[in-house]
């Protein structure tokens, strides 16, 4: 009689696996290559809500640190679209760029709201990726190596339809890179304003104690080269929280904010000079939760 072969269970497994795996189609890159095509922002409903209640303030590349103007002040963006400001085709990611010491290319949330409300949440949520920052900031000098992506800023106590009575120069956050802090290289921060007064040049609290400590920073992380980075950012409860990636990075009591009124600012500001900025937003969203 003739011997039976005795085939392992293991390679039957193994070789069934191998079959199977043949078959599945490939997957799908989440995040396709930018091919530089621009398209207008509007046309795209991952950013109809952020859009819709925003308009835009932007500068002229090199031109006055601190200058701006203001695009869509209705929030309607159709048409609106140039080299600074636009959706890759390829990608379908918005892109953001500016040349120049403090200039910017801000979407600016056009409504203003208290921290304090126990009830009511404002929340901003980005996926970012800042294309070649060392690079845009190399030739800077190394105290200026910072660029700012996302902002809670302040329109004092009471918006009088100019900088607001009460206003500080100062945003209760920056979301920031930085190429080198402290030997921390490449890495994302949040700056939070530690407290609510005036520490400008012209106010004279400079040496004062709160000004001395005006901010408290958290390192949220190394920047990813190869990937966006998801950040959400959420007042309310006089707290300010922001997540990365869905893990908690900070949550910080902000009842000394309580009087101010705030906006949300979502682009790129650069903190740097001689230099140009560029970020891709695969998702940028805004919306008001009510518990």
């Amino acid at each position: 009689m003739k011997k039976l072969s005795v085939i392992p269970l293991t390679i039957l497994v193994s070789g069934f696996l191998t079959a199977c795996a043949s078959t599945t189609e490939p997957s799908i890159n989440p995040y396709p290559d930018a091919t530089g095509e621009r398209t207008p922002p509007a046309d795209y409903a991952q950013f109809s809500n952020i859009l819709s209640a925003s308009k835009l303030q932007i500068s002229t590349p090199n031109s006055k640190p601190g200058s701006k103007y203001e695009l869509a002040r209705d929030s309607n963006f159709s048409g609106i679209v140039n080299e600074h400001f636009y959706v890759d085709k390829g990608s379908s990611a918005l892109v953001m760029n500016m040349e120049g010491y403090k200039l910017r290319n801000e979407l600016r949330v056009i409504e203003n709201f208290k921290s304090d409300s126990p009830n009511t949440f404002y929340h901003l949520s980005a996926e970012l990726m800042p294309i070649n920052p060392r690079d845009s900031v190399k030739d800077s000098p190394s105290k200026n190596d910072a660029m700012t992506f996302l902002q809670v800023h302040n329109k004092g106590t009471f918006d009088d339809g100019k900088h607001g009575v009460g206003y500080i120069p100062h945003p209760l956050l920056r979301l920031v890179y930085e190429a080198d802090r402290k030997g921390v290289k490449d890495h994302y921060w949040a700056i939070i304003k530690n407290n609510n007064v005036n520490c400008s040049k012209d106010s004279g609290n400079r040496e004062s104690s709160a000004c001395k400590n005006a901010y408290v920073r958290f390192d949220l992380g190394a920047y990813d080269p190869n990937a966006p980075t998801k950040f959400d950012i959420i007042v309310g409860d006089s707290k300010l929280v922001i997540n990365r990636d869905g893990e908690n990075q900070v949550t910080h009591d902000i009842t000394y904010w309580k009087e101010m009124l705030n906006y949300f600012k979502a682009g790129v500001y650069n903190q740097f000079e001689n230099g140009k900025s560029e970020a891709h937003f695969y998702q940028l969203d805004y919306k008001i939760e009510t518990k």
